[in-house]
């Protein structure tokens, strides 16, 4: 008898699943189930984020004759808002089009695109390329007198030019001499070398000596107070895609006497701007990255 009612009970098991059919077998692959009434499927529509492409990571300038280079998206991501990060990337907010001339170079970005309709943002990433020099606070006390220049955004110094340089053609501290025969409009103005301001550039790789530059009156004397600024403007030309076009990048330097002499504030900025380059965070059209121009070079004489 026991084994009767086993026999039934495992026969009406076998039916009930071999009849039964699961949700899933019903509804549609992903769709989401409302737990409180089954026989109505709720659907969310998947996020459309297509980033920007601009054909190449890297935006040369070009010397156009006077005329500023533009680039635009090479795809069409739709309708909707570009933005950008950190500033210095001179962007259509409605069209995505970047115009390099106008554009600090040197820098890494991301660009953002926000479809309209969406909330979500999608990234690419684009380079100006170009030289740059980081923020930073040098003691000369402690033999950090060398400032070097960065290339194409990349924050770990590679000597570009020079000897030890992959690019042979290159001139910093570019004067107003017509160095290539076509006349002076793409020679920078005069007066504005900055050797001729007492800043020791080397011509061939764009390092900058600090304390040579003290030493040969920088900040005016020997003995300047602390706190003393002085602005200049770096033009350059590189033998990369950008065939030797000049470009320019403007230098803030600052002297303490000593690192108990720098505010606490300073620091502070100097460090978010740091941040901002190094860890590149943006995460979201809210999210804001320090302005890494003009780069501010902190000048310290004893530790």
């Amino acid at each position: 008898m026991k084994a009767y009612k086993f026999c039934l009970l495992f026969i009406l098991v076998m039916m009930f699943f071999a009849c039964a059919k699961k949700l899933e077998d019903i509804l549609p692959a992903g769709k989401p189930v409302d737990p409180a009434q089954t026989d109505t499927v709720i659907t969310t529509e998947p996020t459309v984020c297509i980033p920007p492409d601009y054909g190449d990571s890297v935006l040369c300038y070009k010397w156009l004759d006077g005329k500023d280079y533009k680039v635009s998206p090479v795809n069409n991501p739709g309708k909707g808002k570009y933005i950008s990060t950190p500033e210095g990337l001179v962007i259509d907010g409605n069209t995505g089009e970047i115009n390099v001339t106008k554009s600090e170079s040197g820098l890494k970005y991301k660009v953002g695109f926000i479809r309209d309709g969406y909330q979500d943002t999608c990234f690419t990433t684009v380079i100006t390329s170009g030289i740059n020099y980081l923020d930073g606070i040098y003691v000369l006390s402690d033999s950090d007198t060398l400032l070097n220049p960065i290339y194409n955004g990349n924050p770990a110094y590679v000597p570009i030019c020079g000897p030890n340089g992959s690019l042979n053609g290159c001139e910093f501290d570019d004067d107003e001499d017509d160095d290539n025969g076509n006349g002076s409009a793409d020679e920078p103005p005069a007066g504005f070398s900055c050797n001729a301001q007492n800043i020791r550039v080397d011509k061939r790789t764009g390092v900058i000596s600090l304390k040579r530059s003290v030493l040969d009156g920088l900040f005016g004397t020997l003995n300047p107070s602390n706190g003393k600024k002085v602005s200049a403007t770096l033009y350059y030309r590189l033998d990369d895609c950008s065939s030797g076009a000049l470009r320019k990048i403007d230098i803030e330097f600052t002297y303490y006497s000593k690192l108990s002499d720098v505010p606490q504030g300073l620091i502070n900025d100097i460090q978010d701007v740091l941040n901002g380059i190094l860890n590149f965070v943006f995460r979201s059209s809210k999210d804001k990255v320090a302005n890494p121009r003009p780069p501010h070079i902190v000048v310290v004489a004893n530790r």
